[in-house]
C-alpha cells in the first residue's frame, strides 16, 4: 500500500504535466490542422527563459511566471502563427510538418547557442522551502500539489473558454467546418491565432512545471528511467527529445 500511494502521487503529478502540455498540442492541431512538432521545444525555451529571469537575473517567481506565461509565450505563439504557419497554410500536410520540424531544430540550436549546455541550470521546485505533505505513509511535495491543481484548473478553464466564450465557440466551429464557420461570421484566422497563443502558453506552463522534476543534466540525455544516451555533437539532446516526446520540453537541465 505504501508503494501504491507513493507511485500514485508521482504518476498523478507527472500525468498532470503531460495533460497540460498535450492539451495545448491537441488544441493547436484540431483548430489549425497542423501537428506542431515544435510544441515541446517551445516549452523548453520557456523553461530556459524562466530560469534566466529567476536564477540568472534574480526576479521574483511571480513576476517571472507572469512575464513568461503572459508576455513571452503569447508573443512567441503570435509570431509563429503570423510569420511561419500562416504563409504555409495552403500547402500540403507533409510540407507543414516539415516546417514544424525545422522550427523544432531551430529552437534547440538557439537554446544551445544562448545557454551553454555544459553548465547546469537547476530550477527550484515551487515552495521548496516548505515541509512536504504527509498523506498516510506517502509524501507529496508542494510542487506536486501545485502541478495537480494547475492541471485541474487548465482542464476546467479550457472547457469554460471553449464553451462559454465567443472566441472559443468560434474555434470549435472552425474545427468542425472552417468554410461554414466563415459563412456564419466566424474568423478562422482569429481562431488560429487564439489556438497558437493558448497552445504556446500551455507548452510553456508544462515546461516550467516539468523542468524541476526531471533528472536532466547538461552532459546526459535521459529517455527513460533506466537508459541514458550521450548528446550528439550536432544537436545535443535533440535526437533524444525526438524519440521521446514526453521529454522534448524537459531540456532545461537540472543538477543532480
Amino acid at each position: 500500500m505504501d508503494t501504491f500511494l507513493t507511485f500514485g502521487i508521482i504518476g498523478l503529478s507527472t500525468g498532470g504535466i503531460y495533460a497540460v502540455i498535450s492539451s495545448g498540442l491537441v488544441l493547436t492541431y484540431t483548430t489549425t490542422g497542423i501537428f506542431n512538432f515544435a510544441h515541446g521545444a517551445a516549452g523548453m525555451m520557456a523553461a530556459f527563459a524562466y530560469w534566466q529571469l529567476t536564477g540568472g537575473w534574480g526576479l521574483p517567481v511571480p513576476i517571472a511566471l507572469a512575464l513568461v506565461l503572459l508576455v513571452l509565450a503569447p508573443l512567441f505563439g503570435l509570431l509563429v502563427e503570423r510569420l511561419i504557419m500562416r504563409p504555409v497554410q495552403g500547402v500540403g500536410e507533409v510540407e507543414r510538418l516539415v516546417v514544424t520540424i525545422a522550427l523544432l531544430t531551430g529552437l534547440i540550436a538557439m537554446a544551445q547557442w544562448i545557454w551553454d549546455p555544459n553548465v547546469a541550470r537547476p530550477l527550484t521546485p515551487f515552495f521548496a522551502d516548505r515541509d512536504a505533505i504527509q498523506i498516510g505513509p506517502a509524501t507529496m511535495t508542494w510542487h506536486q500539489l501545485v502541478t495537480l491543481l494547475v492541471a485541474a484548473a487548465v482542464a476546467f478553464g479550457l472547457y469554460a473558454f471553449l464553451y462559454g466564450s465567443r472566441i472559443g465557440v468560434g474555434m470549435r466551429a472552425t474545427v468542425d467546418d472552417p468554410s461554414l464557420a466563415r459563412l456564419n461570421g466566424g474568423d478562422p484566422v482569429m481562431a488560429a491565432k487564439a489556438a497558437w497563443v493558448l497552445g504556446t502558453m500551455l507548452a510553456a506552463l508544462g515546461g516550467i512545471l516539468i523542468a524541476p522534476a526531471s533528472r536532466w543534466t547538461p552532459g546526459t540525455c535521459r529517455c527513460s528511467s533506466s537508459a541514458r544516451t550521450p548528446p550528439r555533437s550536432s544537436g545535443g539532446c535533440g535526437a533524444c527529445r525526438w524519440r521521446s516526446s514526453g521529454r522534448w520540453w524537459s531540456a532545461a537541465p537540472r543538477a543532480t
